[in-house]
């Protein structure tokens, strides 16, 4: 059986599952059953790489996404999700994400040398991480893209192994969230 890594870059993943299906409560989702299905497999190492809300207290809306943050990181954890965390720097009044993209990028490339994975699934758009794809495609490793509909990233999916694509199917296939 082959192993997976499956990697979220949680602020994609966020952003992207809001385009394609707004209804969706990412702190209620099953992240389990979608790596699952994604994989077709059961033996899989995954983790939810995000940049950590810090809570301001003079700030009601920091505090809020700092629960909701704290929130889905319970979920993570409940469903045996590793979260690893980088940060969110302030400039000009606007948040930024800092480590996320490098941290991914160490994963691959650091898994690919130990043998840890055969097959590394990424759930990211951010084309900062192709050179740890293509280092890991060198070492033999499959590297699979994982994108949403509604938005594909071209130079990824030209530089992993294949391409898999969430629909907002598989996203309400995974929600805990009734539809109508």
């Amino acid at each position: 059986m082959k192993k997976n890594l499956v990697i979220f870059d949680g602020s994609n993943f966020y952003h992207g599952v809001k385009r394609l299906s707004p209804e969706t409560h990412l702190t209620s989702f099953n992240y389990k059953k979608f790596v699952d299905i994604l994989t077709d497999s059961n033996a899989n190492f995954v983790e939810y790489c995000v940049g950590e809300i810090r809570q301001d207290s003079s700030d009601k809306k920091s505090v809020k996404l700092y629960a909701n943050q704290q929130a889905l990181f319970y979920q993570l954890e409940k469903q045996d999700i590793e979260v690893k965390k980088g940060y969110m720097l302030k400039s000009d009044g606007v948040f930024h994400e800092k480590g996320v993209d490098v941290r991914i990028a160490i994963d691959i490339v650091r898994g690919a040398l130990k043998n840890e994975f055969d097959r590394c699934f990424v759930i990211s758009s951010d084309t900062d991480i192709i050179p740890s794809i293509l280092e890991a495609k060198s070492d033999g490793k499959e590297i699979i893209y994982v994108g949403f509909s509604n938005f594909i990233s071209r130079a990824l999916k030209a530089n992993c192994s294949r391409t898999v694509i969430i629909t907002k199917q598989m996203i309400k296939n995974c929600s805990d969230v009734k539809y109508k």
